[in-house]
């Protein structure tokens, strides 16, 4: 799962939810986090990373990554990942209720309300994760164009990312299958994260 899902599957809490996107940024064990963030702002690490781990072994996560070219399969967790969350952004009301707009700007207040939480690594790009509206880019294909492009400039190994929208043109349909196999699970999976927590209820936007 990409940022968009993430946020979406976190507790209500605004901790919760930057923990939540800052698995994607911040390293190190539990017991190194504490010593940085807030302990729920930990769990929510804690809980993205276990999702990860729960997606990469999904069977239809798996299948989806055999629909890309070969020379992009290498990639398959970052493309798959962001092709869930643009089908994530096109059937949004199936899961979740409210916009994806109005979603985006709550958890842009969010951002704003604890600016400390946001750590070292995603803090410095917060200003460009609002101003360019990154979750909304997944929405549309010149939005994921924009997205992969933009992860294609991390590494000159990642070049081939840039290219990668053609995949799912080519193959939407299925993998648009795939994802509605995989979301409603791992709706569940996370549901079971915030009730064995104890202090996220799993309440709010992402299970209404």
């Amino acid at each position: 799962m990409n940022f968009l899902a993430h946020l979406a599957l976190a507790g209500p809490e605004d901790a919760s939810r930057i923990g939540n996107l800052l698995g994607d940024f911040e390293k190190g064990t539990a017991a190194h986090l504490a010593l940085r963030f807030p302990p729920e702002v930990v769990k929510g690490i804690i809980m993205h990373r276990h999702l990860d781990a729960f997606t990469d072994s999904h069977p239809a996560f798996v299948a989806a990554r055999q629909l890309l070219k070969p020379e992009r399969r290498r990639f398959g967790g970052i493309l798959v990942d962001i092709f869930f969350d643009h089908f994530l952004a096109l059937h949004w009301a199936k899961f979740h209720p409210g916009t994806v707009p109005a979603f985006i700007e709550e958890i842009h207040e969010v951002f704003d309300r604890h600016p400390n939480w946001l750590g070292d690594h995603l803090g410095p790009l917060m200003p460009r994760f609002k101003g360019e509206n990154w979750l909304a880019s997944y929405a549309t294909p010149e939005g994921l164009e924009k997205t992969l492009e933009r992860v294609s400039y991390r590494s000159p190994r990642l070049a081939p990312l840039a290219f990668a929208v053609p995949d799912l043109l080519a193959s939407f349909d299925e993998f648009r299958r795939l994802f509605m196999e995989f979301y409603p699970d791992a709706r569940c999976r996370a549901r079971q994260l915030l009730e064995e927590d104890g202090m996220n209820s799993p309440t709010g936007p992402g299970f209404p």
